[in-house]
């Protein structure tokens, strides 16, 4: 049993660290589906509508690269890097370990082209961020009168590929779980940034997690 993050650890791609440095691929525009309107979610954040996903996506990519880990380092993806690469990164529906998510589909990439990618951006991992899903739930707030309280769950797939061009980690449905909201907090919904922050820093320690999980050889 091996933990995956020495997987690498006498890769030619030598680091200053010791901490894998792991490159962030956020979700495109049609990756991004929710249950509230655009306007409602920009309405909570004061902004408008066409801002709401770029406001989001933001907001996770700065989560990822302030999460403090002693075993990992995330980077957040730069348009530039990115831009020649994105013709093949194609999410689509897949499976891995029997399980149905959305996946990141590169069977146009070149695994050498691939490896160069990671190599530039001075990464041993890359996480393709590959959906995010805002839906409408409620949980029963307890006391005197019984008090239904409506909130949004925020909901991501991803991929962790390593610099082979293998895949790693594959799952759906991951919730970015955030504390129980006030009273206050839900008139907002958990839609605001401010109540989503402990929300994305709970998924990233479950991608974490994944990342620290045993393989066996």
């Amino acid at each position: 049993m091996i933990g995956i993050f020495l997987f690498l650890s006498f890769s030619a791609h030598a680091q200053t660290s010791n901490k894998k440095r792991i490159l962030v691929v956020p979700y495109g525009r049609f990756d991004f589906v929710s249950e509230f309107s655009l306007e409602d979610i920009a309405e909570k954040n004061e902004t408008t509508a066409d801002n709401v996903f770029l406001l989001y996506q933001k907001a996770l990519l700065t989560a990822f690269e302030k999460y403090v880990d002693e075993n990992f380092e995330f980077v957040a993806v730069s348009p530039d890097a990115i831009n020649p690469y994105i013709k093949f990164i194609k999410y689509k529906p897949g499976k891995f370990d029997r399980k149905n998510y959305n996946s990141a589909n590169l069977k146009d990439f070149k695994v050498e082209d691939f490896t160069q990618f990671l190599e530039h951006q001075n990464t041993d991992f890359v996480i393709f961020i590959t959906w995010y899903d805002i839906q409408k739930e409620s949980f029963i707030r307890g006391g005197k009168l019984d008090k239904r309280v409506d909130y949004a769950a925020h909901y991501l797939d991803f991929d962790i590929y390593n610099l082979f061009e293998e895949r790693i980690v594959g799952m759906g449905k991951v919730k970015a779980e955030a504390n129980v909201p006030s009273d206050l907090e839900a008139s907002y919904h958990l839609l605001r940034l401010r109540e989503l922050e402990s929300g994305y820093q709970n998924f990233i320690s479950k991608v974490i997690e994944q990342l620290n999980k045993p393989v066996e050889n």
